[in-house]
């Protein structure tokens, strides 16, 4: 394991992100959102886009602070470890299927 994952791991550097991710899921759910909404959502509410917004700040600040203790970090691994965390979530809080 890379040591940038194994410091995410250990220290929950990523629970933020996570937290605001599982927000949105939930708020998804919520409005009974489809895995096809998500797609071309049929609109977007402020606490939707708060969260998203926020999203990409946690994101942003995780992926400074690894570049800060690991220097050259493998942008592509650390993307595929933090969609499989987001996998797990949408797991957790499933959507509605819609038919098409």
């Amino acid at each position: 394991m890379e040591p940038f994952l194994k410091y995410i791991k250990q220290l929950d550097a990523d629970k933020r992100l996570l937290d605001i991710y599982r927000q949105l899921r939930h708020l998804f759910k919520k409005y009974k959102w489809s895995e096809k909404d998500l797609e071309k959502p049929p609109f977007y509410t402020n606490d939707m886009m708060e969260l998203h917004s926020y999203f990409n700040i946690e994101k942003n600040n995780l992926l400074k602070e690894l570049k800060l203790y690991f220097g050259n970090i493998d942008l592509d691994e650390v993307t595929g470890y933090i969609e499989n965390e987001m996998l797990k979530i949408n797991k957790e809080t499933p959507l509605d299927k819609k038919e098409e």
